[in-house]
């Protein structure tokens, strides 16, 4: 397991020197280099970066999902949020039955995401996000 998350976070690295930064969804100051990565269950992924401010809400699409993240207590923590493409539902929720979940750091983080099914829970796969400060 822990070379698996050694894996992720070094495709992550991977991805940011790959793919373009945009600033699409973002407003303040751009200070943070946001880099996303989504393994889904069946083992595909889908990744993006993006510049977000300290004082901004910020949004990336990664693949079919918008991940929002709004950052407070002096840029210490965020508060993160995973919808649909097309619109403000969200699309699934964190493993504390939440929609939006703080995240307490700004070290690598990866949260695990479920879709809601009649029966209970699906596991949609694992968010993995990292953050580099341009101070």
């Amino acid at each position: 397991m822990r070379r698996l998350s050694r894996l992720i976070l070094s495709a992550l690295l991977l991805a940011a020197t790959a793919s373009p930064v945009t600033a699409i969804g973002q407003s303040g100051e751009p200070r943070v280099l946001v880099k996303a990565f989504l393994l889904k269950a069946d083992k595909t992924f889908d990744h993006a970066t993006g510049w977000c401010g300290y004082d901004s809400l910020c949004t990336l699409t990664v693949g079919d999902y918008e991940v929002g993240l709004g950052f407070f207590m002096g840029n210490r923590s965020y508060r993160l949020r995973v919808a649909s493409w097309d619109g403000d539902k969200p699309c699934c929720f964190f493993a504390n039955g939440s929609d939006e979940t703080s995240v307490g750091s700004v070290r690598p983080h990866a949260e695990v995401l479920y879709y809601r099914t009649n029966s209970g829970r699906l596991k949609l796969g694992t968010l993995y996000i990292a953050l580099e400060s341009l101070k």
